[in-house]
């Protein structure tokens, strides 16, 4: 039944998604005329849902999905580092600032850079 209503239609996706919980965030707020700005951010999700211009509907879902992948990639980037910091150290390259993982306790090591074959002599 309910997958039979979306045929043709954009149905739900990630910016709905947000659009709903930004909602729920707002309903606890008591501003005056906050009852209408939750009302009209759920009436945007809902139409989002059933608007047929799929392609319009999947570019905004890309653009949101952008944004909001920049700081989520960011905090899993930081939490592998913070647990490979024992095993591994991190190098910048003075040419093109690639950053170069060296395993640690090694001595002196000549490192090559992967990205422009530049060649550093640093210490693990």
């Amino acid at each position: 039944m309910f997958r039979k209503m979306f045929i043709g239609r954009n149905g739900p996706d990630h910016l709905s998604f947000g659009l709903m919980i930004l909602a729920f965030i707002l309903s606890f707020i008591q501003w005056p005329y906050m009852f209408i700005i939750w009302i009209l951010i759920i009436v945007l999700a809902i139409l989002r849902m059933f608007s047929k211009n799929i392609e319009q509907r999947r570019k905004e879902n890309f653009a949101f999905l952008r944004v909001v992948n920049k700081p989520k990639t960011w905090y899993y980037k930081c939490k592998v580092r913070h647990k490979q910091r024992k095993i591994y150290k991190v190098f910048k390259c003075p040419e093109c600032f690639q950053k170069l993982r060296v395993p640690r306790g090694k001595g002196k090591v000549l490192i090559r850079c992967s990205k422009c074959g530049h060649k550093i002599t640093k210490v693990t």
